[in-house]
């Protein structure tokens, strides 16, 4: 009993020693400016991390399976860490479920009806589907879904056109495409899968919207492909540098290639100026100017990170994009954004693991909805 313990204690005093000794190693070969006598670098574990996932990955085996599983065929999907999405899906929605659904569909309503009565053309959802919902056939078998997505039942509990659901216009098209719309080791869709889903947009908005242009897509859509490094799973696991995903681009049309600034909302101060780019979820509320865009409307662009391969498409758009990175904002800072900006449209693009948080289940403060709106 006192060997095994010995044995343990000298097992973990090389360790203490040894990681430290790598990290000051790599900060000093590599000329990094960090903070070396931090207890954060010293006892950084994630190059040792990096090793065992590497060790274990094609066993299938995740160093954080609630952040990460490992799929089929290399494909790499979030874990329950993130709104219980497997669990979710795999048990089917029950009474609790069914009522924070009920509560989004009642809450996204009212700001339906608040948004027309503030002069707001069009209040429109995109929903950005979870990998696993487009591509389940590279789940491991232990996590397959029941038939009914909860989104399934929110569409149903929701009223008129408000939500934008691209699942059957992604699904259909992974049959007719050589490349994937979403990235095997990140997860979000890549350039074609948002392409489709704002085509969706149109679509929805075609019947009512009759003036507004579009771009329109060539043929073929996808124009080439290049190597990229591995996304924000392959991170989760350490192995992102040994890891790698294809990056999927477009055949645009002439439209995308026009001039934009970018400005901080608040301060006015101009941040960019250049070609139409993709914008990351921005920190701070971010105005788009695009004066050649196909459209002179403004749009209030409610966003999280499946906004940015959608964003040359809608600079494109429309004249003047504002990007508010919408999960941290309250209704009151939304009614404020509103009447500040006065926009034509509201456009919401939350991934569907978001859509039943939080955010949707908060309406329109009370004393900002009238009478006819609560009715």
């Amino acid at each position: 009993m006192k060997r095994r313990l010995y044995a343990a204690l000298t097992l973990t005093a090389l360790i203490m020693c040894t990681v430290p000794t790598v990290n000051l190693y790599r900060v000093f070969t590599t000329q990094s400016d960090v903070k070396w006598w931090k207890a954060k670098v010293l006892y950084n574990m994630d190059l040792f991390h990096g090793l065992i996932s590497q060790l274990i990955y094609p066993m299938g085996l995740s160093i954080h399976p609630s952040k990460v599983i490992i799929g089929k065929e290399g494909w790499l999907f979030l874990g329950d860490e993130y709104a219980d999405k497997i669990s979710v899906k795999r048990a089917g929605v029950d009474k609790k479920e069914t009522q924070i659904i009920e509560n989004v569909a009642r809450s996204v309503e009212l700001w339906d009806q608040w948004l027309s009565s503030k002069g707001v053309t069009a209040f429109r959802i995109v929903i950005g589907p979870d990998k696993d919902s487009v591509y389940p056939e590279y789940l491991p078998d232990w996590s397959s879904h029941t038939s009914l997505r909860p989104t399934d039942v929110l569409l149903r509990h929701a009223r008129g056109d408000i939500y934008v659901d691209p699942i059957k216009a992604l699904v259909q098209a992974k049959q007719q495409f050589a490349h994937p719309l979403y990235y095997r080791t990140d997860t979000h869709w890549n350039n074609a899968g948002a392409w489709i889903a704002f085509d969706e947009l149109r679509k929805s908005l075609t019947n009512t919207q009759t003036r507004l242009i579009w771009p329109q897509a060539r043929a073929p859509l996808t124009l080439t492909t290049h190597k990229r490094g591995g996304g924000d799973l392959a991170h989760f696991l350490r192995i992102q540098e040994s890891l790698s995903d294809n990056e999927v681009v477009l055949n645009f049309p002439d439209e995308y290639s026009l001039p934009v600034e970018h400005h901080d909302f608040n301060s006015g101060e101009m941040t960019f100026s250049g070609q139409n780019i993709g914008i990351a979820s921005p920190a701070s509320l971010l105005l788009v100017s695009s004066p050649q865009a196909l459209n002179s409307k403004k749009v209030l662009w409610l966003r999280d990170s499946f906004g940015t391969a959608m964003t040359p498409l809608m600079t494109a758009t429309f004249s003047e994009t504002l990007h508010v990175y919408y999960l941290l904002l309250k209704p009151e800072a939304l009614v404020a954004l509103v009447e500040r900006f006065q926009p034509d449209y509201v456009f919401i693009t939350s991934v569907e693991r978001d859509i039943r948080g939080d955010f949707f289940q908060s309406g329109p403060p009370v004393t900002h909805v009238d009478a006819t709106v609560i009715n």
